[in-house]
């Protein structure tokens, strides 16, 4: 009887501990539902990836349009390091790029040389020495350092333009606050649209680049690439305000 009794006493023991095992997990699981149920003190107006994992970026994002022109000054640079001579870019087929130089111009008027030869433009970066120039390595993920500095400077003065904008934005929309964390994590506010910074209008060149035959080849050129990017209902990748540039400024020139 005695042994029996001791069972019995350790089986309900052994439920009683079940119980409370089972009881203390219930316990934990409605607490924890109520901490997941629980509103947060304050509304977060801004909840990026940045923020989330704590990613700090060392630079802001910039418009497409921004990152194609710094894409051409970077191609310039690395030519010119390649080729360690003047670069030419024939005016009929590098319409383009030709008035890309001319917005890099816009934004700095000593950042490079150009003339006329023959039908070309040629470009020559300003304060670049090609004596001190080091050897070039066709698969160098970095420029050499004078050329970085000049891409830094260009970067820096679009920075501020997106920058300039979206504070405006902010002002406007009543979330002043957003500022610090802009500032922080190197972000713009979730709706804050970067196609809203106003285009670069290029540089006035001081010479008469094209003859008549090739600003009808222009027209021709400007008027594909509107139907080109309209068909893919992208239009807004293209820079609206050199068309009226080229219109006012070349056509009517």
């Amino acid at each position: 009887m005695d042994s029996q009794k001791l069972i019995k006493t350790q089986q309900e023991h052994q439920f009683k501990g079940e119980d409370q095992s089972t009881r203390h997990l219930s316990d934990i699981l409605d607490m924890k539902q109520k901490q997941i149920q629980q509103t947060p003190s304050q509304i977060i107006n801004f909840r990026s990836l940045r923020q989330r994992f704590e990613l700090i970026y060392d630079q802001y994002p910039l418009p497409f349009k921004f990152q194609q022109l710094l894409q051409t000054m970077k191609t310039i640079e690395k030519t010119y390091w390649k080729k360690q001579k003047p670069i030419f870019y024939e005016i009929k087929t590098k319409a383009f790029r030709i008035l890309q130089i001319g917005q890099l111009l816009k934004l700095d008027k000593e950042l490079y040389q150009i003339k006329i030869v023959e039908k070309s433009v040629q470009i020559i970066p300003n304060d670049v020495s090609i004596e001190n120039l080091p050897s070039f390595q066709p698969f160098a993920l970095q420029l050499p350092s004078v050329f970085e500095s000049r891409i830094t400077r260009i970067r820096i003065i679009l920075d501020k333009l997106v920058q300039t904008v979206h504070e405006n934005y902010l002002d406007i929309i009543n979330q002043q606050d957003f500022k610090e964390q802009s500032i922080k994590f190197k972000v713009y506010h979730p709706t804050f649209d970067l196609n809203l910074v106003p285009d670069i209008l290029p540089q006035q060149f001081p010479f008469q680049i094209y003859s008549e035959e090739q600003k009808i080849q222009l027209q021709q050129i400007i008027e594909n690439t509107i139907q080109y990017f309209h068909k893919r209902t992208v239009s807004f990748l293209f820079y609206p305000n050199l068309i009226n540039y080229l219109w006012k400024n070349i056509f009517n020139c």
